[in-house]
C-alpha cells in the first residue's frame, strides 16, 4: 500500500548534519497535510525535510470512521468522538478494505526506516509533536543507530496508557492556568473570582443542561444546543490545548449568564479534532497499544477530584472493546531507554502530556534528554526561542553545550481581558525568578503560541 510522502529539500545543505523527518500527532493526523506548517518553522533552511503519513492517514489508504458528531448535528461534536456503536460501525466498514491488524506504531517506524534508507541518508534528526512524540520513541528503540537527534515536544511516553491520564493532567493543567491568572495583576483584577466561577458552572450543568445558541460554523445560522456538565468540561480541556489565555474570559462570561462565546469557542475547538479523520487508526493504536493495559480498578483512583471525571476513560474503553487485535511485537510493552541526544518540550498548562509531573518516568525512558518547561503555555509550545534551540540541536548534532539563553528572554504571553482595547492591557506572564522555582532538570521558557493539532 503506497504512502504519501512530502520532501522539502534544504535551501542551504548541509549534508553532514542530516535530514529532519518530522512526525505528527493524532494518532490519525496526516504529516503532509502539514507541510506549509513545517516549512514556516525554518527546519528547512538547512536540512532536508521529510514528512511521511502514516500508514491510515494519507491519500488511498485513510482510516476513516464516520463521527458522532456532524454538521447536522452540532452537539454531538460536544461529547466527545468515543462511542462504541459508531466504533463498531467503523470497525465494520474498514475490515471490507484493511487489515486492520497490521496498524501498529512498531509498522509505522520501520515504514519510516525503510524510507530513510530509499533515500540514501544514514542518520536522521527528528522532529515530532504530541503522539508523534511517542513514534519517535519507538522508532529510536527499534533503529537507534540511525537515529542522530530528536526534538520531542508534549511528550506522550508507552507508560502513559492514554486516556487514564487525561482527567489528571487537564486538572492539573487548568490548576496552573488559574495560578497564572491570579499571579498576572490585570487577570486578577478582571476575573477575581475565577476558580469559585468556574465551579459554579460545573454544578449548574450538572444539575442541569444549559441551553444556549452559537452560530453555525458553516452556515451562520444561530442553532440552539444544549451544555451537559460533560460537555462544558470536555471543552474546556480541549480549548486548553492551544487556547488558554482566552479561557478565563469565557469562563466569566458563562458565569455572567453569557453562554453562547463559551459554547462557540468550545464547539469550534472540539469540532476541529472531533471531524472523524483518521480515527480509525486512532482506535488501532490507542486501543492496542495503551487502552488495552488499563485495569477498571485503576479509573476511579487516577480521575478522583478532576473536573473532567471518569467517562472519558470509560467511554474509549468501551469503544475500544471490539476493536481488532494488532500484532505486536512480544516484549513491545517492556521498559526501555533511549541514548539518542534529545530535547523534551512541556506546556506548564497543557491539559494532555505533563512530563513536568512524571519526569522520572521521563528520564527512565529518555535518560540523557534535556527537559524544557515553557511557562504559560498549553500543548507543543512553538516561538522563536523553541525554533532557535531546535536549530541548533540539529546543527551541532548533541545537547552538550546548547544554548538555551534564550529562555529568560521569551516573549510575554497575554490572557484575554474583557473590553481589551491596547496592548497596556495585556496581560505579561513573567519569568524572571523561573530558573530558581524550575524543579531540579528543567528549565522554564516562557511561552509563545501552539500550532499543532493535538492528541485526542
Amino acid at each position: 500500500m503506497p504512502l504519501k510522502i512530502v520532501l522539502i529539500p534544504a535551501r542551504h545543505p548541509h549534508p553532514d548534519q542530516g535530514p529532519v523527518f518530522y512526525m505528527a500527532g493524532g494518532p490519525g493526523e496526516s504529516a503532509t497535510e502539514l507541510a506549509d506548517l513545517v516549512m514556516s518553522w525554518g527546519d528547512a533552511d538547512d536540512h532536508d525535510v521529510v514528512m511521511v503519513d502514516e500508514r491510515g492517514t494519507g491519500e488511498g489508504n485513510r482510516l476513516d470512521c464516520k463521527s458522532p458528531g456532524s454538521d447536522d448535528n452540532l452537539e454531538a461534536y460536544l461529547n466527545g468522538p468515543f462511542d462504541a456503536v459508531a466504533a463498531r460501525t467503523c470497525r465494520d466498514e474498514l475490515q471490507k478494505q484493511y487489515d486492520l491488524s497490521q496498524y501498529t506504531t512498531p509498522n509505522f517506524t520501520d515504514d519510516i526506516d525503510e524510507l530513510r534508507n530509499a533515500m540514501g541518508y544514514d542518520k536522521i534528526n527528528i522532529n515530532a509533536g504530541s503522539f508523534g512524540t511517542y513514534a519517535a520513541q519507538i522508532y529510536m528503540r527499534r533503529h537507534g543507530e540511525h537515529a542522530r537527534t530528536a526534538y520531542l515536544t508534549s511528550l506522550v511516553t508507552l507508560a502513559d496508557r492514554v486516556p487514564l491520564y487525561h482527567a489528571r493532567s487537564a486538572q492539573e493543567g487548568l490548576d496552573h492556568l488559574f495560578k497564572d491568572c491570579e499571579d498576572a495583576p490585570a487577570c486578577h483584577a478582571a476575573y477575581p473570582h475565577l476558580r469559585e466561577d468556574f465551579a459554579d458552572i460545573l454544578k449548574k450543568t450538572r444539575e442541569k443542561p444549559v441551553t444556549t445558541f452559537v452560530r453555525h460554523p458553516v452556515t451562520g445560522v444561530r442553532t440552539e444546543i444544549h451544555f451537559s456538565e460533560r460537555a462544558f468540561a470536555d471543552a474546556i480541556r480541549v480549548m486548553m490545548y492551544h487556547n488558554g489565555p482566552e479561557v478565563p474570559f469565557l469562563i466569566e462570561q458563562a458565569a455572567a449568564g453569557n453562554f453562547s462565546p463559551f459554547a462557540e469557542a468550545g464547539l469550534r475547538a472540539n469540532r476541529d479534532i472531533y471531524s472523524g479523520g483518521g480515527m480509525g487508526l486512532h482506535y488501532c493504536i490507542t486501543c492496542n497499544e495503551f487502552v488495552s493495559r488499563i485495569r477498571p480498578e485503576e479509573i476511579e483512583p487516577a480521575t478522583r477530584g478532576s473536573y473532567l471525571g471518569s467517562w472519558r476513560v470509560r467511554a474509549q474503553m468501551a469503544a475500544c472493546q471490539e476493536w481488532p487485535k494488532t500484532d505486536l511485537p512480544v516484549d513491545y510493552f517492556e521498559p526501555f531507554q533511549v541514548k539518542t541526544p534529545a530535547v523534551v518540550v512541556s506546556g506548564a498548562d497543557d491539559p494532555a502530556s505533563r512530563p513536568p509531573n512524571d519526569r522520572e518516568i521521563v528520564r527512565s525512558y529518555l535518560p540523557d534528554a534535556i527537559q524544557l518547561l515553557v511557562r504559560g503555555a498549553t500543548h507543543t509550545p512553538e516561538n522563536d526561542c523553541s525554533r532557535s534551540i531546535r536549530h541548533e540541536l540539529f546543527r551541532t548534532g548533541t545537547t552538550q553545550g546548547l544554548d538555551i539563553s534564550c529562555i529568560t528572554k521569551g516573549q510575554p504571553v497575554p490572557f484575554k481581558l474583557p473590553h481589551q482595547s491596547s496592548a497596556s492591557d495585556r496581560v505579561r506572564l513573567k519569568v524572571s525568578e523561573s530558573l530558581k522555582t524550575a524543579p531540579e532538570g528543567f528549565l522554564r521558557l516562557q511561552s509563545a503560541s501552539n500550532a499543532q493539532r493535538p492528541s485526542f
